[in-house]
């Protein structure tokens, strides 16, 4: 079975207008798939209102509990909700949870971080289950604790923690940014040697070299197509950075592009989204 797994944030969460396009993007997969949203804007307006303190280490958010309060009410309520609702009337059935949900996801604690976790166990039985009924699961990357505690995962982790426990065949990252930016351009494919090196020399940096260094734990875990993109593959002009094993692997896929790295829609869909 082909399971496909989305990450999404940036202008594909927050800009009512791409809600129709990623509706277009899961429905022509075939077999089923899972969303997986971040939400960090929103939280950020919430708590500078509230004048809660929170700063950011290394692409993670430092969270207090009297924070983590308001990135649950935000991530598991507005920000998913809103997301499950918009696919809905956009013609996908979505019914939207938490990692707390159901037992979903577990987290352990990541050191001096706060209420900042990492996943540990992901059990998919509400995603089948939700599956099985005919919808969408529209998941908010909060999880529970070792004592059942809400946790703030990294969204990125989180899908690729979700990914691994449904044997994913393909995860894709849509963020604010159409791909991995090297200099100048958008590189259409990266291995795991020059991704490694573009993040050593601060080519690659923040919350950029967080997602690609998820991308890489996910390629090697065997996913088979893992791609970081943003809104140009929503409305098909540009599909994303895939992370390829060699370099033989970025010569075969330039081969089958145009030089300005596009496809057209039919061909970009189904090359990139396993549909």
């Amino acid at each position: 079975m082909s399971v496909r797994v989305y990450k999404v944030g940036g202008p594909a969460l927050e800009d009512p207008g791409l809600v129709g396009p990623l509706a277009d993007e899961v429905r022509r997969g075939d077999g089923p798939a899972v969303l997986v949203h971040g939400g960090g804007r929103a939280v950020d307006r919430f708590l500078k209102a509230l004048q809660i303190e929170s700063w950011f280490v290394d692409g993670r958010r430092w969270t207090s509990p009297e924070a983590m309060g308001v990135v649950e009410m935000v991530l598991s309520g507005t920000a998913n909700k809103e997301l499950a609702a918009g696919l809905t009337a956009a013609g996908v059935p979505s019914i939207g949870i938490s990692g707390r949900d159901g037992g979903l996801m577990r987290a352990r604690l990541a050191p001096d971080l706060g209420r900042v976790g990492t996943p540990e166990h992901v059990d998919p039985a509400p995603l089948r289950a939700l599956w099985a009924a005919g919808f969408l699961p529209v998941v908010s990357p909060v999880a529970g604790g070792p004592l059942g505690e809400a946790v703030n995962v990294n969204a990125d982790e989180a899908a690729l923690g979700i990914a691994r426990a449904v044997g994913a065949t393909t995860l894709v990252y849509l963020s604010d940014v159409d791909g991995v930016r090297i200099g100048e351009r958008t590189a259409e494919a990266l291995t795991p040697e020059e991704a490694r090196r573009r993040i050593g020399d601060g080519t690659i940096a923040g919350g950029m070299a967080l997602k690609v260094r998820v991308a890489l734990d996910a390629s090697a875990a065997g996913i088979p197509e893992v791609v970081i993109a943003g809104k140009a593959r929503l409305l098909g002009r540009f599909p994303g950075t895939r992370i390829v094993s060699d370099a033989g692997s970025i010569d075969r896929l330039s081969g089958g592009l145009p030089r300005n790295g596009q496809l057209p829609r039919n061909s970009l869909d189904r090359d990139s989204s396993g549909a």
